[in-house]
């Protein structure tokens, strides 16, 4: 199983039509692969809408994609509030399990840390470790190693039940909670989401 990841940069009084738009596509979108989660952030000078999109792999992706963007009503007409746009592939950790519709926020949260990639194997085992034990506790959507865009790097997206993490014995979903034995990261992004109204995830 793979995940894509697509990020899009977009002026935050845009936002509702964005996903207004999006979600009205999104009808004809899902008939060809399903939707892991849609959110928007809400903690950044300028606001991003997130989506994951999961596949067996490249070749199920490329396939899909190219059937769906047969379709009339897809892709949705919101190319025009797009100020920039990413795309990440990410390859999960083995114990990760796709992530089913359910109503675990209402506040998710995706961090990325970045890494030289002479310390980016380290990085993995310990973040994966890691993140295997908060997942016990925590509701945990997806994490695992970037293998597509800046691959150097390890991404991982919780939900916030009630709107906060609450503190545990292997820390928080700060910016500041981390892996003892892991390497000191180059830099560490940390987002904080609300999912639109057609998301899986709630």
């Amino acid at each position: 199983m793979i995940y894509e990841i697509r990020s899009y940069q977009v002026a935050s009084e845009n936002v509702p039509e964005f996903e207004r738009r999006f979600g009205s596509g999104f009808v004809d979108r899902a008939a060809f692969s399903p939707l892991t989660g849609f959110w928007h952030t809400t903690d950044q000078p300028q606001s991003e809408v997130i989506h994951v999109w999961p596949y067996q792999d490249q070749a199920e992706r490329t396939k899909q994609r190219a059937s769906a963007a047969q379709h009339p009503n897809w892709p949705p007409a919101t190319g025009e509030f797009v100020d920039r746009m990413m795309v990440e592939l990410v390859i999960p950790f083995d114990f990760v399990e796709e992530p089913l519709p359910a109503a675990i926020g209402p506040v998710f949260e995706v961090r990325y840390d970045y890494f030289k990639v002479s310390d980016l194997r380290a990085a993995g085992e310990a973040w994966s470790n890691w993140i295997r034990k908060r997942s016990q506790h925590d509701s945990l959507v997806l994490a695992g190693r970037l293998e597509f865009g800046q691959t150097n790097g390890v991404v991982q997206i919780w939900a916030c039940g009630g709107g906060e993490v609450p503190p545990r014995s292997l820390g928080s979903a700060g910016a500041a909670a981390s892996p003892a034995d892991c390497p000191a990261p180059l830099s560490t992004s940390v987002k904080r989401l609300a999912p639109a109204r057609f998301s899986p995830l709630q």
